[in-house]
């Protein structure tokens, strides 16, 4: 999607839902900036991600291609709700140059990633507590977990949920929410670090979703 003259966002979704894009789950319509600088700024960290793993020997490891072969760009704007922009002028910006516009359809599935033995789409998990899903998933076949958790929303918000905090804390996690396990202690990992700043400027429609 290009403009080279300003449009409205409204004016930009109702050209979408023409083209039959349905805009069904709002929390995960994401405009994504398109332009060249963008696209270069975010596959810059997307290479030095690459790099990093490799430097850690994880270049066989499966989460290694997951990156290799998502999408990635930064984000413009998250959670657009159809609906409230038509009521709230305040939520319809100008928009003037090129982007890409994400609406996956809701599935009720999660992504497990990052130091796992593979990329896990777990489902008919939503609505259960964070640390109810990693025991269920504990007792299945994703065993126990390296590091606590960093969750990745479909608006690209990040939450780090510290541990003694899982039991007391509902964690929701909505459809296409990512938890990303951390090789090493976050805190102290710049490449872990740099694979969440990736991670909330995947583009939803890359493979596994």
């Amino acid at each position: 999607m290009q403009f080279q003259q300003t449009a409205r966002l409204e004016s930009v979704l109702k050209h979408a839902q023409e083209q039959q894009v349905a805009l069904q789950y709002p929390l995960a319509v994401t405009l994504f900036d398109n332009s060249e600088a963008a696209v270069q700024e975010s596959t810059t960290l997307k290479n030095s991600v690459l790099n990093q793993m490799i430097q850690h020997n994880l270049v066989a490891h499966p989460f290694y291609k997951f990156i290799q072969q998502s999408q990635f760009a930064p984000r413009v704007l998250s959670a657009i709700d159809v609906d409230r922009i038509r009521l709230d002028k305040f939520d319809n910006p100008l928009l003037q140059g090129q982007f890409a516009l994400s609406a996956p359809k809701r599935e009720e599935k999660v992504l497990y990633v990052g130091n796992l033995e593979k990329v896990y789409a777990v489902e008919n998990q939503a609505g259960i507590a964070l640390h109810k899903q990693v025991d269920n998933l504990h007792s299945a076949d994703i065993g126990e977990l390296a590091y606590p958790p960093i969750l990745i929303y479909p608006d690209g918000k990040i939450v780090h949920p510290h541990h003694g905090s899982w039991l007391t804390t509902q964690y929701y996690l909505p459809p296409f929410t990512m938890v990303y396990i951390p090789f090493k202690e976050f805190e102290s990992s710049q490449m872990d670090k740099d694979i969440v700043a990736l991670l909330a400027q995947r583009k939803p429609t890359s493979p596994k979703n």
